[in-house]
């Protein structure tokens, strides 16, 4: 008889996660967020309607209306974004993350995106950020950017937490510390 109850309440616990779960996203899909910022909008729209064919973004198409989107982004739009970061569905943050990488992009654009970039990877989902860690790198020389201290920081913290969590080698934890360290001492 216990066995009974103790399985019947498992699949009642099941049952209202999946019931969370569809609430969620049905809310979501009838309900999506919708930002007070018209470019962060827009890039919002763009990034979730075309998020499944990334790789076939090319200029002239959607990477031409990515470009366009982000291309007048000024500290105030980069700012309302890290403000409704938590909004964001993760992957989405990843396919920004990986376009920025995109010399046609770089070459129409005005902002620094390679603070962005660092400011994504340290946002980002707490242990899943290994795979932007390669690209940190390349995305700092590309912009020519100037990180300030507490950026700085926040990526020596996590650097050092996804190497603690056995996320990226030692390898990559020594390289990016003394990558981090040689940007350290240029301020």
């Amino acid at each position: 008889m216990k066995k009974y109850y103790s399985r019947k309440l498992k699949l009642l616990k099941l049952k209202r996660l999946n019931l969370g779960s569809i609430r969620k996203s049905v809310r979501k899909a009838f309900f999506p967020s919708r930002f007070k910022n018209k470019k962060v909008e827009e890039l919002q729209q763009l990034v979730s309607q075309n998020d499944s064919n990334i790789e076939y973004w090319y200029l002239g198409g959607l990477l031409s209306d990515f470009i366009n989107i982000i291309k007048n982004f000024n500290e105030k739009d980069v700012e309302y974004f890290f403000k409704t970061i938590h909004l964001w569905n993760s992957y989405h943050l990843v396919v920004i993350a990986d376009k920025l990488l995109e010399n046609n992009v770089k070459a129409n654009v005005k902002y620094d995106f390679g603070i962005v970039y660092c400011k994504i990877f340290c946002l980002y989902e707490k242990f899943d950020s290994y795979f932007l860690i390669d690209n940190l790198e390349i995305a700092v020389t590309m912009y020519y950017s100037k990180l300030d201290v507490n950026i700085l920081l926040d990526l020596t913290t996590k650097v050092q937490l996804l190497f603690e969590y056995k996320q990226i080698s030692k390898q990559q934890f020594d390289y990016n510390l003394s990558f981090i360290n040689k940007l350290q001492n240029e301020l």
